[in-house]
């Protein structure tokens, strides 16, 4: 380079540097007051924790509200929250780095990772591999194992095995078409780790958390921090936490805001062109694999590559990965073009379910459109969360009291399924409690000898009682029978 351009450059270089931290100092200073607003348009949320990185470095690592109420534990950018769903990209760089190391093949079929298992006719077991597995085109169902790992707990390996030899072709979505659901990931997870002998945990740990020294993330051990933040439902906790013994492969890890920005900052570093085997990993996992067509909240949804989403944000490629359980909500996306992402994290089933992904539309538009426009469109979306919110508020009723047939008494006991596990009733002085695993619900009515079970909080579940001679021989719920056991 000669003298002349060396000087222009860098006169460059002085000119655009002091101007990007001008931009960035002023988006700070927006998006906090933006935040401060939210909390206060949304009084009930209990916490937010939010991460924007741009050019390699975060520009704001945040958090505001409560982790725990009860205990007056403010969150913070080192707060682990549940990142849900959005496990799935960690789990899927993971087994593309053991990929490439040889360890295992992504084109490994069921057949050839399970010789042993016999499985249901119509499942393509010498055609589905790894690959459709962790792009959601696998075109199985099996809703049981989903259930056992991610909300009872009730399982051990001979269960989970013999579940993998009861999955069925869907119907509705056949190989090569996507199919969001967990099932992939649990099943992908239980073949690696029946072929190298290790949890998919540990595998994690090696392949992923390890090389980008993320001390806030964990995928086990959850007894010991004290720096969780707890699921919330406005102001109602939740009861419904997650143990060791829920964390799956497709929902199983905590994080915090300040780690989820240096995994931003990872991927967009691989965009960019960056170097290495981890580098190049992730570019295998940000690569389209399957069609799909849909959106969430303001983002819409064209492609799946591995544990990624693909789509257009104002005719850029927008990639995300997105979590939801009871009283969680996780975001992390990035837009390459503008070396831009964004991870936001909050313990609310209201508002803040829905207020991560707008915080995440303002951070977009602030860059690409300018403050004005990003808080004219966030303001329209926060219009659009109040009727949201306001007509959920008017859909609750109260709860109705069951309706029996015989004593209260006739209807305790355990009932038992092979694929699904126990339904354990009791017998209680103001009605029915029911039990699977982990999940506990007091029953409400819903008709003759039905009661309602909200196990899972916001879900709530359906059981029906078969009474026949005078006595209670079964109950039908999750579109199973459970016999009296």
């Amino acid at each position: 380079m000669n003298n002349t351009l060396a000087a222009a450059f860098a006169a460059l270089i002085a000119i655009a540097t002091p101007a990007v931290a001008a931009d960035d100092a002023a988006f700070r200073r927006d998006f906090g007051a933006f935040l401060n607003a939210g909390m206060k348009r949304y009084p009930t949320l209990p916490a937010v924790a939010v991460a924007v990185v741009r050019h390699d470095a975060p520009i704001i690592v945040t958090a505001r509200g409560m982790a725990d109420r009860t205990m007056g534990r403010a969150a913070g950018a080192d707060t682990r929250f549940y990142i849900a769903s959005s496990t799935k990209s960690f789990v899927a760089l993971a087994l593309v780095r053991l990929a490439k190391k040889g360890a295992i093949d992504l084109d490994s079929t069921l057949a050839e990772l399970a010789p042993d298992i016999a499985f249901a006719t119509g499942v393509q077991a010498d055609k589905v591999t790894l690959r459709h597995l962790l792009s959601h085109s696998h075109g199985l169902s099996g809703d049981a194992l989903q259930f056992r790992l991610a909300y009872s707990g009730a399982w051990d390996e001979a269960t989970l095995w013999r579940l993998l030899g009861g999955l069925t072709p869907n119907a509705k979505a056949p190989l090569g078409s996507f199919a969001y659901s967990n099932l992939g990931y649990n099943v992908a997870a239980l073949l690696v780790e029946r072929r190298l002998k290790r949890p998919w945990q540990a595998i994690v740990e090696q392949e992923v958390i390890a090389p980008l020294r993320l001390r806030d993330t964990a995928a086990r051990g959850l007894a010991k921090p004290a720096d969780r933040a707890l699921p919330y439902d406005g102001l109602t906790p939740l009861y419904l936490r997650k143990t060791d013994r829920t964390m799956q492969s497709a929902g199983g890890m905590e994080s915090s805001a300040r780690d989820m920005a240096r995994w931003l900052s990872a991927n967009l570093a691989a965009e960019r062109g960056g170097k290495g085997g981890l580098a190049a990993a992730l570019r295998t996992t940000h690569a389209q694999f399957v069609a799909t067509s849909d959106d969430f909240g303001p983002f819409n949804r064209t492609g799946h590559g591995f544990g990624w989403y693909r789509g257009p944000w104002h005719g850029e490629i927008l990639l995300h990965s997105f979590g939801g359980f009871a009283g969680f909500r996780a975001h992390a996306s990035f837009l390459p073009t503008r070396d831009l992402g964004v991870a936001a994290l909050s313990n609310d089933d209201g508002a803040g379910y829905w207020l991560v992904d707008i915080a995440a539309a303002y951070a977009y538009d602030w860059y690409r459109d300018g403050a004005a426009a990003a808080q004219a469109a966030a303001e329209t979306r926060l219009k659009a969360l109040d009727t949201r919110l306001a007509e959920a508020a008017a859909k609750v009723k109260p709860a109705a009291a069951p309706q029996f047939s015989l004593a209260a008494t006739a209807y305790a006991g355990r009932f038992c399924n092979a694929d699904w596990g126990t339904v354990t009733v009791t017998a209680r002085t103001t009605g029915l409690d029911l039990t699977m695993g982990a999940l506990h619900a007091a029953a409400t009515g819903d008709a003759p000898d039905t009661v309602r079970a909200e196990l899972i909080p916001g879900q709530r579940l359906k059981f029906a009682f078969a009474v026949e001679s005078e006595k209670v021989a079964a109950l039908t719920a999750l579109g199973s029978r459970f016999a009296r056991c």
